[in-house]
C-alpha cells in the first residue's frame, strides 16, 4: 500500500486507532514518531500529551492538547492516572505516551530486573484501563533490535495494539504495521513525503 498524501496517511492511522484504541509507533529517533503523534492527538481532541526523557522539554503544543510532561517514572504514573479519569469523564478522548520507558532507565541501575518490569507493567495496566473505558491510546517507544519489534513488546500486547514502525530514508517516511505475534512480519507498508509531515506539524504549531 501506497499513500500519495499525508492525509490518507491520518485517515488510515485514525482507523485503526478506533478499531482497536492503542497504537504503537516505534523506530529509529529522527523517524518523525513525535510530529505523527501530534497530527493524530489533533484527531482525538483533547489529548493529554506526556513527554518523557528528551520530549519533557517541549514547549510548543498543538491547540486541544493538553500538557502532561513529566520527568520522572513517578510522575509519569500519576500523569497517566489522572488522564484515565479524565477519559472516564468524558473531559479527555486519548493519551499520548512518548517515550515509552525514558523514565525507567535511572532505576535501571538501582533496581533488579523484575521490579523495573512490574513497574512498566504497572503503567500498562493503568493505559489498558483507559482503553476500555473509551479512551484512545498512543505509544511512543524505540525498537528493540533482538526482536525488530518494539521495547517492552510482551507487556504491550496487553493492549493489543497495532504496531506501527516508522524509518526516513531519502526525505520519504515508511510505515509499515507489523503483526503483533511475529513483529518481523510486515501486514501492510504507506509512504508519504517526510516534508509534507513536518511542514503540517509546523503549521499545527504555529495556529
Amino acid at each position: 500500500m501506497s499513500c500519495r498524501s499525508l492525509a490518507s496517511l491520518l485517515n488510515l492511522l485514525s482507523t485503526a486507532l478506533e478499531e482497536r484504541g492503542a497504537l504503537v509507533i516505534y523506530g529509529a529517533p529522527g523517524t518523525l514518531r513525535t510530529r505523527l503523534v501530534f497530527l493524530l492527538c489533533t484527531r482525538f481532541k483533547p489529548c493529554v500529551y506526556i513527554g518523557a526523557g528528551r520530549h519533557a522539554r517541549l514547549k510548543r503544543l498543538p491547540e486541544g492538547v493538553l500538557v502532561g510532561s513529566t520527568v520522572s517514572f513517578y510522575e509519569e504514573l500519576l500523569k497517566v492516572f489522572e488522564c484515565t479519569g479524565l477519559v472516564k469523564s468524558g473531559a479527555a478522548r486519548a493519551l499520548a505516551i512518548d517515550e515509552l520507558l525514558a523514565n525507567i532507565v535511572p532505576y535501571r541501575a538501582s533496581l533488579s530486573e523484575s521490579v523495573v518490569m512490574r513497574m512498566v507493567l504497572t503503567e500498562i495496566q493503568l493505559i489498558r484501563s483507559l482503553v476500555e473505558h473509551g479512551g484512545k491510546s498512543i505509544i511512543v517507544c524505540g525498537e528493540d533490535p533482538r526482536t525488530g519489534g518494539p521495547l517492552a513488546l510482551r507487556y504491550l500486547r496487553q493492549l493489543k495494539p497495532h504496531l506501527l514502525r516508522t524509518s526516513v530514508v531519502e526525505g520519504v517516511l515508511s510505515i509499515e504495521e507489523r503483526e503483533l505475534g511475529d513483529p518481523v512480519a510486515i501486514m501492510w507498508k504507506a509512504k508519504v513525503e517526510a516534508g509534507e509531515v513536518e511542514k503540517a506539524c509546523e503549521a499545527l504549531l504555529l495556529s
